[in-house]
């Protein structure tokens, strides 16, 4: 009983949002404008064996616009067990001001089942790519048939999807929003999409000066962000390339020619206001081509810079100075695109790592196939294994003596069913190293 009395009073609360949102869109004499804006469902995760996540995005197209609301409805598949489905929202994880915190979870006001968030009036201001949040989807879900769920936009009845800009306009456009779950029209942009997203192994760095052997240049990739251990690291913590004056400069190495969509920048005090003025080349610093300058985020950790696929090996960050920082001070660099099968260049000089590690795989969910990168810092037999979540082996996917340098390993999962797997290195007795990677057949 008391489950039913707290899902009467959310509803009625959804309903008197939904009426009063409507009431001022059918007073506005706005008519639907050019699209401004674009929304989408993105990164999905296998959480589970019946659970999934993903991420749903706002970005501009065009001129930055200002969000005031927005009210969000996903249709799905009817004929599977909605009864049991929860829809929830990982706190914190929006990068907006205007949070999905009115309303999240599984509805059906117009007699058809939707999963609903809603957020309250706010006034953020769109201006690059920004994360609305990361939602969880759990129940009863065949993982192994994700595309069964259906999910799509809906902009029809009283729960459908409306997105207010300035003064409470409606500019809501259909054509705006893309779902990663249905299978799309233009389904080779969105695989495309999909693609571009892919963290690109660092395989060395290179830097005009560094301070010290706690703030090297080799600190750029090495995991530590501004937000690892709680954020608790001081201004004298490992981790960070750090040195004084402007300018300074990194050329950044990703082991063979990459096409490079963008570049994650995660700056000394960024959330709280420092910002850092950036040139970005390809090439090494000495044969580099201008690709665009831009100033880094203020008011959070990580900022995003897009480099507009270029082919290149090598990046070149030029930092020429910076707001509220007599330092150069960089946490972290991720580099973002489409590998390539370029070879190293005949000539060229191979990079041996100076540590034994393997990187995320990628693509990554994968179907059938996908691929992995073992550094060698010096010949040794490698193993790897893949093992199902319950800790079984499934997979001997390699067991040879490799040499040092980087190696790139094609993993078949043709014969596993769709989920959750883990992958393990093991370098003779002296390294070991574990990742978790998802199958969507």
């Amino acid at each position: 009983m008391r489950y039913k009395i707290t899902n009467f009073y959310i509803n009625k609360k959804l309903k008197f949002y939904l009426i009063n949102i409507l009431s001022i869109l059918i007073f506005s004499s706005h008519v639907f404008a050019e699209p401004t804006y674009k929304m989408s469902i993105q990164d999905m995760t296998i959480e589970g064996e019946s659970s999934v996540s993903a991420n749903v995005y706002i970005e501009n197209v065009g001129e930055e616009f200002e969000l005031t609301s927005y009210q969000c409805a996903l249709s799905i598949n009817q004929s599977i067990d909605l009864a049991s489905l929860k829809l929830s929202y990982v706190e914190g994880s929006s990068e907006l001001l205007n949070a999905p915190n009115l309303y999240v979870g599984v509805e059906n006001i117009d007699g058809v089942t939707e999963l609903t968030f809603v957020s309250f009036i706010g006034n953020d201001i769109i201006s690059k790519k920004t994360l609305v949040g990361k939602f969880v989807l759990e129940g009863k879900i065949d993982i192994s048939k994700i595309n069964l769920l259906g999910i799509k936009w809906d902009f029809e009845g009283t729960v459908s999807t409306i997105i207010t800009g300035k003064n409470f306009e409606n500019i809501t456009n259909p054509e705006s929003h893309v779902s990663l779950f249905t299978v799309e029209e233009n389904e080779e942009e969105v695989e495309e999409e999909q693609q571009q997203s892919v963290k690109i192994n660092i395989t060395g760095t290179e830097a005009s000066s560094v301070t010290g052997e706690q703030f090297t240049d080799k600190m750029l990739y090495d995991g530590i962000t501004s937000t690892s251990n709680g954020g608790e690291y001081g201004s004298s913590s490992d981790g960070r390339w750090a040195v004084a004056g402007f300018p300074q400069w990194v050329t950044i190495d990703l082991g063979k020619e990459t096409e490079v969509e963008k570049i994650m920048i995660d700056g000394y005090g960024s959330d709280q206001g420092i910002t850092y003025d950036c040139e970005f080349y390809s090439g090494k610093y000495e044969e580099r081509s201008f690709i665009k300058e831009e100033t880094t985020d203020s008011g959070s950790n990580w900022s995003e810079h897009s480099l507009g696929k270029v082919k290149t090996r090598y990046v070149t960050v030029i930092i020429t100075g910076s707001k509220g920082n007599d330092w150069c001070d960089i946490w972290e660099m991720e580099v973002y695109g489409i590998s390539s099968t370029s070879e190293i260049e005949e000539g060229e000089e191979e990079i041996i790592p100076s540590e034994y590690g393997i990187s995320q795989n990628y693509p990554n969910p994968f179907n059938p196939s996908t691929k992995v990168e073992i550094k060698m810092k010096e010949v040794g037999n490698a193993r790897l294994d893949v093992y199902n979540i319950l800790g079984e082996k499934v997979l001997a996917v390699l067991d040879q003596e490799l040499s040092a340098g980087i190696h790139e390993i094609s993993i078949d999962g043709a014969k596993l069913a769709s989920g959750t797997y883990i992958y393990k290195l093991d370098i003779g007795n002296q390294f070991s190293q574990i990742k978790k990677m998802n199958l969507i057949k």
